[in-house]
């Protein structure tokens, strides 16, 4: 077992590092047929907030070699809606599942881990920072999550903001980090007349991006699980994550490529820690 919750009461064991991403498959609701879920690490769904929010009006999406910009705006749904129609999904997955929570103030986010309380399919909650947090707002949300929420709590800042955010966010009680939120892209709609679509970088090329921030937060030694967030498509990348210090890897956009993907890696790791392999 992988400890994701180190220091809590409760704990967030996994059986194996490969994590899905949170909007990768929505609440549960969008999950490719057939995918073993059961083999993954967890899964993080959502996004949840107090009250939902529709999507951007499109182009929504511009390709670029290596990957590709996406803006989604801010769509997401109410909590009371996400317990009431996608609650009972989560048990049949088979793994860990984890809210990640998209409010920005405190007073919504409590009321929304109050609300997720005892709902007894959740292992673990993901507050998801807003790009330009400053520390005493991180330290105020991760506060309002865990006074409402007896469940461990991840944060997911930027890219950019990590190094900072992160010693704020666990000083105030989260037991783990996630690094990162995807970095910010612009890529031309050449179908729209060229003009450029400005959103979350997503795809191999965002690893290289990624790689360094893990190395700096996990340099800080704040004692808390750190997870990798980015451009992983690939056992060989994971691995570079985990020797990097992460306690576990989440998989993003690569899922919406190849379904199968989480499952696959999460066999590729299991085999890579067997006696025989481990002896060779």
């Amino acid at each position: 077992m992988i400890e994701l919750a180190p220091n809590h009461k409760s704990g967030l064991p996994v059986t194996n590092p490969i994590l899905l991403a949170g909007c990768m498959i929505g609440y549960g609701e969008a999950l490719h047929s057939g995918v073993a879920t059961a083999q993954w690490g967890g899964v993080v769904v959502g996004p949840v907030r107090l009250q939902g929010r529709g999507s951007a009006a499109g182009p929504r999406l511009a390709r670029l070699p290596g990957g590709f910009v996406l803006e989604p705006g801010v769509q997401s749904r109410g909590v009371y809606a996400v317990v009431r129609q996608y609650a009972a999904l989560w048990p049949r997955l088979g793994c860990p599942v984890i809210a990640q929570l998209a409010d920005e103030e405190p007073d919504s986010l409590g009321k929304v881990a109050e609300r997720l309380n005892g709902v007894v399919a959740l292992s673990g909650l993901e507050l998801l920072l807003p790009r330009r947090a400053e520390p005493e707002q991180v330290r105020r949300m991760v506060r309002a999550v865990t006074r409402d929420n007896d469940l461990p709590v991840w944060v997911k800042p930027s890219l950019e903001s990590a190094v900072t955010l992160a010693p704020a966010a666990v000083e105030a009680g989260a037991v783990g980090v996630v690094v990162g939120q995807p970095p910010l892209g612009a890529a031309q709609l050449a179908e729209h007349g060229g003009a450029p679509l400005v959103g979350p970088l997503f795809g191999p090329l965002t690893f290289a991006v990624m790689l360094p921030t893990l190395l700096e937060v996990g340099q800080l030694g704040l004692g808390c699980a750190l997870i990798a967030c980015g451009g992983i498509y690939t056992m060989g990348q994971a691995q570079q994550a985990l020797a990097a210090g992460a306690h576990a890897v989440q998989i993003d956009a690569a899922v919406w490529v190849e379904p199968g993907l989480p499952a696959r890696l999460a066999q590729q790791w299991a085999n890579s820690q067997s006696p025989q392999s481990l002896s060779t």
